[in-house]
């Protein structure tokens, strides 16, 4: 007959199993602060004769909404997949260019 210390092992070794399988979703910025961020660089970049944007203009549209450029560059990585996802992002980037809203 099983001990009772044999049950919490087999309990725990089969916790421990699941959690390996499970992949943790990978960390990122969300969708809105990715679209918005775009949307701002763009309108930023085509504002510009040479369709450029200063290194201070895009750390300070970076700095308005927290994140790096490293952060945008993850986000479509880590969503590169998932084309539909992606289709809609690029859509609202294009819909904000459109509206022409910034934070400027």
């Amino acid at each position: 007959m099983p001990t009772r210390s044999y049950h919490i092992a087999t309990v725990i070794l089969a916790l421990t199993l699941v959690a390996c399988s499970v992949e943790a979703e990978p960390v990122t910025i969300d969708r809105d602060t990715f679209v918005h961020t775009y949307a701002n660089l763009r309108i930023a970049a085509v504002e510009t004769d040479s369709g450029r944007i200063a290194f201070a203009v895009r750390d300070s549209i970076l700095e308005a909404f927290e994140v790096t450029e490293e952060d945008l560059t993850r986000f479509a990585e880590i969503h590169a997949d998932n084309l539909e996802f992606m289709r809609d992002v690029w859509n609202d980037v294009e819909l904000l260019m459109d509206r022409g809203e910034s934070v400027n």
